[in-house]
């Protein structure tokens, strides 16, 4: 009889133990899932600001948060978005990277974070996919911020050409060309990095105290095919811009040359 009543005794024991075991675990997760509710309202609301007031000491404390939070996570999924955060924190930090390639990755972050709501718990699901569409979103605008700016200094540098050149400041002249490299010869494409190469070389004959028309006039003339060429096989905004300024190019080196 008492060892019957210790072995209800022991097998109520053990039972309260588990139930315990499974109480401690849930309220784990709860709280799992309650500290991603609480990042992801928080950076939710800073994507639904203004990005612009930002700062840079502030966007890498973001990173770095969320960085610490996801490459800690069990999940490959995680992992690789903080393998992207980290890639964007190195972006941010270069002061070199350009909005595109900013852009990229934030869509790339936006992409995998909707992704990994298809498997996230139930109760954080909604949030994460809207944070995904969120990030793309906001990598979307910036690429389309960066090209709108494109277009106006293509549109700034026809209305140069098709003014009196003889009236251009050489500064002014030289500070354009700087603009114009140092945004395409990081590009992959050939193309661009020959353009590139031309704009090099018609800032040395710029610098000459007295530049010849004759020195200027092939370098603007190659330069006006070089970009007809790639206005040609550039997307729609682009286009018309790109062609214009090459066939000024074009038109200004032929007429230094006479």
């Amino acid at each position: 009889m008492t060892s019957k009543t210790e072995n209800q005794s022991k097998h109520s024991a053990n039972n309260q133990e588990a139930t315990n075991k499974a109480s401690q675990t849930n309220g784990a997760d709860a709280k799992i899932n309650g500290d991603w509710q609480q990042k992801l309202e928080e950076l939710q609301s800073t994507l639904s600001g203004d990005l612009s007031t930002l700062s840079s000491e502030d966007a890498t404390s973001l990173i770095d948060e969320w960085y610490n939070f996801l490459h800690k996570a069990k999940e490959p999924e995680a992992k690789e978005i903080a393998n992207q955060l980290k890639q964007l924190k190195q972006h941010l930090k270069s002061n070199k990277a350009t909005g595109h390639e900013i852009s990229e990755v934030l869509i790339e972050i936006g992409e995998q974070t909707a992704n990994f709501a298809s498997d996230a718990e139930k109760e954080i699901r909604t949030p994460v996919r809207r944070l995904g569409k969120q990030l793309t979103k906001v990598g979307n605008s910036l690429a389309k911020a960066e090209e709108h700016e494109e277009i106006e200094e293509i549109d700034s540098v026809i209305e140069t050409l098709e003014e009196d050149l003889t009236q251009v400041e050489t500064d002014v002249a030289l500070g354009s060309v700087d603009k114009w490299y140092n945004l395409l010869h990081k590009s992959d494409s050939e193309s661009l990095q020959e353009i590139a190469n031309g704009l090099k070389q018609l800032k040395q004959v710029l610098k000459h105290k007295n530049p010849k028309p004759s020195d200027i006039s092939p370098i603007l003339e190659k330069l006006g095919e070089q970009t007809t060429t790639v206005g040609q096989e550039a997307k729609r905004g682009f286009k018309g811009p790109l062609q214009r300024l090459g066939k000024l190019l074009s038109r200004t080196g032929k007429s230094l040359a006479s």
